[in-house]
């Protein structure tokens, strides 16, 4: 059984060289369709996309160099590897020494890589990347029961992974890295929109796997980096903890750099915050989950505008930034509202709806209690929630004799802040609508008046199975025209209500 997470203890590593020099050629596969009978891939062939990006805008690997197979066919895997190995067989004609990768997102089993109802066995694949010409090879499987390639039948938490040092002048040899161990699934998010194992070798690459700080990435530490961080991202998951695997087979000194962070379009640098976790929507669909810690960090990103959310003990808070063409911007250190404190904690989605009845009292002299339906919308507004709604109630009333029909249609909205926050969250503000009541005698005769209600509400809202349960309660004041004169009379309601949030 192979050692596979945590730190990657090299002793006096040698710095690893820059990869401008040896030419650079890869093969990038993915498919969504498996054999017959396998469920559909969601993100495989989205997922090769972005490495194939990665490996273009900061990995030195030129876009005629790089051959993209996407969707069923295992003869389009074939062609590739021939297509890439005339300019490799160049490049060693010319006297170079140069690095081939070959990547794979999709289905695979115990036998090998399914593209749709084909399959290119492991053993073909072995074949097929032995023969070729290049000086170092690394080959990298997304895929279930990819450890099959490495042959890992198993894994465990320890101090290091455990990767052979070369010894001669340049790396020679061949790297297999898979996804997974023999007998595991390879899972995907939907929220990272991709697989696990793969978003993190991308953001590795992008900076987050820099170790020794250097500014570049070497294989090692992409490696390490997204070992750790696939294993922790599906501690928690239905299939369980998913190990990436290894077999390094290489010669020479130092290691193969994938990333030069030199290069990228742009620089993020994430803040000195450790335990929080920020996750980045930037352009070209790229979404980074990255872990802060007692250092910054600097990210290699393209440039344009990011949405960014830290999720951290203390609750949740979003920022935007834009970064332009050579610029190194800095992520703000956000701070979480109370109100996001409160969600964070299993309170309020940022978007809720709800209806339900009360009771509202009657401004109208002898007028007491109507019974009143209400429904409205609560929306969060920075550290506020806004809470818009409406109300219609309908009462008899009795007046020294007079009976009449009472009804009113209002609407209100209200701004309110966490009091006390939580799964049982209690909310304070103030509130102002206005109303038209309606009164109607027995003898059909109608008369209408408008009024404006303003005051203090409080709503306590608890879980409910998926939805929420809430209780409001305002009161204040009310002033119409009464007997041809403004007066001013108490108001107040009383409202149970369901909460759906979206």
């Amino acid at each position: 059984m192979i050692a596979l997470l945590a730190a990657l203890a090299l002793a006096a590593p040698a710095p690893a060289p820059a990869p401008a020099s040896a030419p650079r050629f890869a093969v990038v596969a993915a498919s969504n369709e498996g054999a017959p009978g396998r469920p559909r891939l969601w993100f495989a062939e989205k997922d090769a996309g972005r490495f194939r990006a990665a490996l273009q805008e900061i990995g030195g690997f030129p876009p005629e160099q790089v051959v993209a197979v996407r969707g069923p066919g295992a003869g389009a895997l074939r062609e590739a590897f021939a297509s890439v190995e005339a300019g490799l067989a160049a490049a060693r004609a010319r006297g170079e020494r140069p690095l081939l990768v070959v990547y794979y997102s999709g289905h695979a089993g115990p036998g090998g890589l399914e593209l749709g109802a084909e399959q290119v066995s492991y053993d073909e694949l072995k074949a097929l990347v032995g023969a070729s010409a290049a000086d170092a090879k690394v080959v990298i499987v997304d895929a279930c029961e990819a450890g099959a390639l490495t042959q890992v039948k198993g894994a465990r938490v320890a101090p290091a992974v455990d990767f052979p040092l070369p010894s001669g002048d340049d790396a020679q040899g061949t790297a297999y890295l898979a996804s997974t161990a023999v007998g595991e699934a390879a899972q995907e998010s939907a929220a990272l929109g991709g697989s696990f194992f793969t978003h993190h070798l991308e953001i590795a690459m992008r900076g987050a796997g820099d170790a020794d700080l250097d500014g570049l990435v070497t294989l090692a530490e992409a490696f390490r980096y997204t070992a750790s961080r696939t294993v922790s991202a599906t501690a928690a998951t239905t299939h369980g903890p998913q190990h990436p695997t290894y077999d390094f087979r290489m010669a020479g000194r130092g290691d193969v750099v994938l990333a030069d962070l030199r290069r990228a379009e742009a620089h993020l640098r994430i803040p000195e915050d450790p335990g929080a976790l920020y996750v980045l929507h930037g352009p070209r669909g790229l979404v980074a989950e990255v872990k802060a810690g007692t250092a910054e960090l600097r990210l290699a990103v393209p440039a344009g505008r990011y949405e960014i959310e830290r999720r951290g003990s203390n609750g949740r808070a979003r920022g935007d930034l834009a970064i332009v063409r050579g610029e190194e911007r800095m992520v703000p250190v956000l701070k979480p509202t109370r109100y996001e404190v409160a969600r964070a904690k299993g309170g309020p989605r940022p978007g809720e709806a709800f209806a339900g009845v009360g009771a509202h009292l009657v401004s109208m002299p002898g007028g007491g209690i109507a019974p009143a339906v209400r429904a409205g919308v609560r929306r969060e507004l920075g550290p506020a929630g806004l809470v818009v709604s409406v109300e219609y109630a309908l009462a008899g009333v009795g007046d020294r004799g007079l009976s009449y029909d009472y009804s009113r249609l209002g609407g209100d909205a209200a701004l309110l802040l966490p009091v006390a926050g939580g799964r049982r969250l209690l909310e304070a503000g103030v509130f102002a609508g206005y109303g038209w009541a309606t009164q109607t005698l027995a003898d059909h005769r109608t008369f209408h008046a408008g009024d404006a209600t303003a005051g203090f509400l409080a709503r306590l809202s608890i879980p409910v199975g998926r939805l929420r349960g809430a209780v409001d309660l305002s009161a204040g004041g009310r002033t119409f025209t009464l007997n041809e004169s403004r007066t001013v009379k108490p108001a107040a309601s009383l409202s149970f209500v369901v909460l759906y949030g979206y």
